[in-house]
């Protein structure tokens, strides 16, 4: 099963909004690197399943994705995951991302978002609101 996560970033940083307030990369799998100027976004895989019908494999994924928007404030963490969910829910078409050439391509057949929650870091002292997405795609 492909990683869907690199195509998401691609289509986070295509947006001027996400990719202004991220500062054009800040967007990272799995966890938020130490150090990092905030805001930024995490992704991380929380589950995967493979589409069948009766026939075998139907050639589509989903995945669902849980998106970390941190931040030194409740108020911008709660703003950048808006401007995430604009991009992400509901879209559906090809994304390019890579930097090889050609690039690779993946068709996402929808984005459909789910349950959001806050959260504060004690110890770092940073807040978050984590929002999880179905994501739709095309294995082949």
């Amino acid at each position: 099963m492909k990683d869907i996560r690199p195509a998401l970033r691609a289509l986070m940083l295509a947006d001027a909004d996400v990719s202004t307030a991220v500062g054009g990369s800040r967007i990272y799998p799995d966890i938020l690197p130490q150090g990092v100027t905030l805001p930024s976004v995490v992704t991380n895989l929380i589950t995967e399943l493979t589409d069948y019908h009766m026939q075998g494999a139907s050639g589509l994924a989903q995945v669902r994705i849980q998106v970390d928007c941190w931040a030194l404030t409740q108020d911008i963490a709660v703003d950048l995951a808006n401007k995430v969910k604009d991009v992400l829910s509901a879209f559906a078409g090809t994304v390019l991302y890579g930097s090889s050439s050609p690039q690779t391509s993946i068709v996402i057949q929808g984005i459909f978002a789910d349950q959001g929650r806050d959260d504060y870091d004690s110890v770092s002292k940073l807040f978050t609101r984590r929002r999880d997405y179905f994501v739709w795609y095309e294995e082949t």
